[in-house]
């Protein structure tokens, strides 16, 4: 996620410099979605856990 977000990647070599430029925004779509759907996720099961009487 953290490549990805700055048009990287690692492929067992290292990390590398991605150059197509279509790629790059695709693959910060992809995180940018990933990091959006942990926090909602995140804040859902928090609001879950906190109606649990306990």
């Amino acid at each position: 996620m953290r490549l990805a977000a700055r048009g990287r990647r690692d492929l067992d070599g290292g990390e590398d410099l991605v150059a197509d430029p279509w790629m790059v925004t695709q693959l910060k779509r992809q995180a940018r979605e990933i990091h959006v759907e942990s926090v909602l996720l995140g804040a859902g099961l928090t609001g879950l856990a906190l109606l649990i009487p306990g």
